[in-house]
This record gives structure tokens, C-alpha cells and sequence, in this order.
């Protein structure tokens, strides 16, 4: 059973598991960190990375060393009007064994939130898919020719 299986147990065996303290350390005892995670699960510290900028909108991806071969990652994006964001916690966090990879998942996450473009402003929308296609430049796959 991999670390996202056994998390979803914890969650499973304990409506309140979020307020629980002992689901905390069953999750703890999953995880195995050897960084800081607090009272509420989060896992840190997680530097941030501005990843694409256009006018007012930032993305940005967060990575955090969980232990060696563990990595998570959170992601946010700001526009002039609108923003989404959270931290890595032990509840929704899926492991990676590099820092790359958890930072190309961050980035792949960003491109699937940014995809709907309802509701924003025609600025907003130019500045978005320029921030879209910075992404996607991130996470493309390199060619040999």
C-alpha cells in the first residue's frame, strides 16, 4: 500500500481526522517527515517559485523535502481579481521522488486550474494565456532532435 492508499485509510477510518490528533500521528507515521509538519498537517518549510509572471498574474510553485526521496509540492496563481493557493499538507499531498518532479507537477497542476478562463476580464484573459504558455514550455518534453 503506497503512502496516498494509506493516508485515504486514516481519512476513511475517521470522519474528524482533520481535528484528530491521534489520526495526525497515524499520518506522521505514514509519512515519515524530517521536516516540519505542524498541528494542522502542513508540511514545511515549502519555498516558493515564481514560475510564469504576466502583467499582474503570477504562478507559483512550492516544493517541500519531506525526507530523502519524498517531495510534495503546492502551487498559486494571483491575477489582478482572482487567486487560488494552499500549503502541502499530509491529508492531499501526493509524494515524488525528486524535487523535479514534484516541481513539474506543480507546474502541470497550475496549467489544468488555468485552463477554464470564465468570468476573468479580456486582460485577464491575455495575461492568463501567456502565464499558460510559460507553463507549458516547463513541462514539455524534451526532444533529441
Amino acid at each position: 500500500m503506497d503512502i496516498p492508499d494509506r493516508i485515504q485509510a486514516i481519512r476513511d477510518a475517521d470522519p474528524d481526522f482533520w481535528r484528530n490528533p491521534d489520526a495526525l500521528k497515524a499520518a506522521l507515521m505514514v509519512w515519515q517527515p524530517e521536516c516540519h509538519v505542524n498541528d494542522h498537517g502542513i508540511f514545511s518549510p515549502c519555498p516558493r517559485e515564481v514560475v510564469a509572471m504576466s502583467g499582474r498574474a503570477v504562478a507559483e510553485v512550492g516544493v517541500c523535502r519531506v525526507r530523502e526521496h519524498c517531495y510534495v509540492f503546492c502551487s498559486g496563481l494571483e491575477t489582478s481579481t482572482t487567486g487560488f493557493g494552499y500549503a502541502p499538507s499530509v491529508w492531499s499531498a501526493h509524494p515524488y521522488d525528486t524535487e523535479d518532479a514534484a516541481r513539474r507537477a506543480g507546474v502541470q497542476e497550475l496549467l489544468e486550474r488555468t485552463a477554464e478562463q470564465k468570468g476573468h476580464s479580456a486582460a485577464e484573459k491575455a495575461e492568463l494565456s501567456v502565464i499558460r504558455a510559460r507553463l507549458r514550455e516547463q513541462v514539455a518534453q524534451p526532444t533529441l532532435f
